[in-house]
């Protein structure tokens, strides 16, 4: 994934990429995100509701594309990374 965030999405100021983590203790998560060097925020569940992450149902490790309204534009990976790349 880093490789993908740093070719598709770094320079791309049209994209943001964060991480829904489904850890149930929210330190667990974030240490895991700081070993595996995220550089994008990590959103934890108790905070789903409140961003607006709920109403996508979501599973681990699920890659989504949302505009900026919103809206879903895709629940597939290679679909999502075409599409961003096209932003450009």
């Amino acid at each position: 994934m880093l490789e993908k965030y740093r070719k598709h999405v770094v320079s791309n100021p049209a994209v943001e990429l964060i991480h829904a983590s489904y850890d149930d203790v929210p330190e667990d998560a974030l240490r895991w995100a700081r070993k595996a060097k995220f550089p994008w925020p990590t959103i934890l569940m108790p905070d789903w509701k409140e961003v607006g992450l709920n109403k996508y149902e979501a599973l681990a490790g699920e890659i989504f594309l949302v505009d900026h309204s919103g809206k879903l534009l895709t629940k597939d990976e290679d679909e999502a990374f075409d599409m961003i790349t096209s932003l450009k």
